[in-house]
């Protein structure tokens, strides 16, 4: 900022030489001093092409032709500055009493090129000769300064139209270009207010940005003063009302942000606009009391946060001194709505009844981009989450993200009527990758599988241990990519839709449907996943009626199931204790019921078959004997033993027609 004061003043002193000297010398005698001025002063060259003209009525004042400022020497990309004209008015009577007082100055479509070497040298770092041998011989004015080395100075009106500055980074291979500039200044008084206004166009978004700064020379030298600022980038504006200064540089007031369009202020800083899934800040408004320091670092208190539809109080401390951003923050909700993370509910559209098929999970990509923008350490206290695929109650949460590698630990956690603890890890390192090492407790379940998996068949409360690993880009190939291990404890509760005391009494299978249910008193399991594919061999249930064991497969990344029950009515109702195998598979959404009576039939009946297996082969085998009058032994072996007889028979009737014996 000070470098730019420093140029702009220098022109100005330029132009006031012509003007002090403007009765006394020739135009081109009056350029030919201001630019040996301006050199002296800078260091770079000046050239003013066509003449200075002069004005006495009503303003004393000048203006220019083309000028020109020389670029550094190390640099052939053409001047630092260059523009169609410049002009100036000033108050005389301010003029002779030794103040500069300007009433107006203007710059004609100028051009800026600021340029940085791939050394780091950069072109507006400008030497400041005072050697005596290029101070001109006619003598002017000396000009009064601030402590801070500023000429004091007065500007009614100051104004650049088109103006354009071009950035070039040789050293990052970098080029950015504003274009478009329009600006409108006031400065009455240098140790009063100032105000600006300008617009320009920004890799086409277009910017503006008001400033009223109360006290300009405390501003610029000596610390804070009351500022209010209000700019605009496309769709999105920020406004600040408070205290600050540039030296050093430090502010404090109240902050107001409206990020209504993120697509706009992505596109001007040259990036590309993150998937931001809806309720994490799509569009973002906060409203915080901020203090900032010249360190880069910056403090929100007393702070309301806006993400879409939800709205949080908000403490934070940013650090933007690094590589990426560092924000420490602690965030306070009521219902947080992000649902959209999960895609959405249930991954089948049969109804909570199961009455269609399953269509399978979400397979929209989840991006994580965003991940790797900050590393963060934020806590989150709410009293209720929805995250699509499952709804939390009150929620207490920590999570640190480094390096595109989020950990959320749980600290309170209500869900379902239940609580759950662990640990939830992101990871968008290649690819999106998601680790849940969980415990709950309490929970109703059915309302957690309709959310989950549209599945309402299942109501007990329930107790789970879960250590679970998916990898994948949607939520699709995460399910389908799970492995890790877990156990489930159910309470008393029901099985809808299902009647297996029904099935086994009347060894019928049709008892599924409408107003069909288990009732137990527990079931109890282990199990592990791989590749999607949860497998179980413990299965237990307990009811007052009957019991149950079994063993399968649940399909999570395909929604299936191949499970197979075992079971039993207790003998106190039916006086044999009948056990009739059932087998279930098919989608969640509409799973098929089979009783498997050949299994049932071994089971009940299979010594006794095996009995009578083995007599029938005791008679066949001596019937055969004395039909044939040979010793069989087994029905095992008699193919061989009729060969072998079939053989020798023929063998003796081939030596009678040969006439053996």
């Amino acid at each position: 900022m000070r470098w730019i004061v420093r140029i702009v003043l220098a022109l100005g002193v330029v132009v006031l030489l012509g003007v002090a000297a403007l009765l006394l010398f020739p135009t081109e005698r009056i350029a030919r001093i201001a630019t040996e001025r301006f050199e002296a002063a800078t260091g770079r060259e000046m050239t003013i092409s066509g003449d200075i003209r002069p004005s006495i009525y009503p303003v004393l004042g000048v203006s220019t032709g083309p000028v020109t400022i020389a670029n550094a020497d190390w640099s052939d990309a053409g001047p630092m500055l260059k523009a169609d004209g410049l002009s100036l008015g000033v108050d005389l009577m301010a003029l002779i009493r030794g103040d500069i007082h300007i009433t107006n100055v203007a710059a004609d479509a100028p051009e800026v090129l600021l340029e940085i070497a791939a050394d780091g040298r950069r072109n507006w770092d400008m030497s400041s000769p005072a050697a005596a041998d290029t101070v001109p011989t006619e003598e002017v004015p000396e000009t009064v300064e601030t402590p801070g080395g500023l000429p004091v100075f007065a500007v009614d009106e100051a104004r650049v139209t088109t103006g354009r500055v071009v950035f070039i980074d040789h050293a990052a291979g970098a080029r950015t270009e504003v274009s478009a500039i329009d600006v409108t200044a006031h400065l009455p008084d240098f140790g009063g207010a100032a105000d600006a206004k300008v617009s320009a166009i920004m890799r086409g978004q277009q910017v503006g940005a008001e400033v009223t700064v109360s006290q300009l020379a405390a501003f610029l030298q000596s610390g804070a003063v009351p500022v209010s600022l209000a700019a605009t980038v496309g769709g999105n504006s920020i406004a600040f009302d408070g205290r600050a200064g540039l030296s050093p540089m430090a502010a404090g007031g109240r902050l107001t942000a409206d990020m209504a369009a993120m697509a706009d202020l992505f596109a001007l800083l040259d990036q590309p606009a993150p998937a931001i899934p809806e309720g994490l800040g799509r569009k973002i408004a906060l409203n915080a009391e901020v203090t900032a320091t010249d360190e880069g670092r910056l403090t929100l208190r007393d702070g309301t946060l806006t993400l879409d539809s939800n709205r949080l109080a908000v403490e934070a401390d940013v650090d933007l001194s690094g590589a990426k951003p560092s924000i420490v923050g602690r965030l306070t909700g009521g219902a947080l709505d992000f649902s959209a993370l999960g895609g959405g509910s249930g991954g089948s559209s049969g109804g909570g009844s199961g009455g269609g098929a399953a269509t399978g999970w979400p397979t929209d990509r989840i991006d994580v981009s965003a991940l790797h923008t900050v590393n963060a350490d934020i806590s989150l206290a709410a009293d209720s989450v929805d995250l699509g695929i499952v709804s939390l109650g009150r929620t207490g949460l920590r999570t640190t993200l480094a390096d595109g590698r989020a950990v959320t630990e749980i600290r309170e956690l209500g869900a379902y009527g239940g609580t759950i603890a662990g640990a939830f890890v992101v990871n968008g390192n290649g690819g999106l990758s998601i680790r849940a090492n969980l415990t709950g407790a309490g929970l109703a379940l059915q309302p957690l599988l309709v959310q989950m998996a549209d599945y309402d068949r299942l109501d007990a409360p329930a107790e789970f241990t879960l250590n679970m690993l998916g990898v994948g880009d949607s939520v699709d190939a995460l399910m389908r990519s799970l492995s890790g291990d877990g156990a489930l404890q159910l309470g008393q509760g029901e099985m809808r839709g299902l009647d297996i005391a029904g099935m086994i009494r009347n060894l019928d299978a049709s008892y599924v449907g409408e107003g069909q249910k288990t009732i137990f008193d527990s079931v109890g399991m282990t199990f592990t996943v791989d590749g999607g594919v949860l497998r179980n061999d413990d299965f237990a249930l307990a009811a007052p009626i009957l019991t149950a064991t079994g063993e399968g497969t649940v399909g999570i990344g395909e929604q299936v199931l191949d499970y197979r029950l075992l079971p039993v009515l207790l003998e106190q109702q039916t006086g044999q204790g009948l056990r009739v195998p059932l087998i279930i598979s098919g989608p969640w959404a509409d799973p098929r019921f089979k009783l498997d009576l050949e299994a049932m039939v071994k089971q009940e009946f299979g010594d006794e078959i095996e009995e009578l297996k083995d007599r029938a082969e005791d008679v066949v085998t001596e019937k055969i004997s004395e039909e044939l009058g040979i010793e069989v032994e087994s029905l095992d072996n008699i193919e061989d033993t009729l060969k072998e007889e079939l053989t020798n028979r023929a063998a003796g009737e081939l030596l009678k027609l040969l006439g053996g014996n």
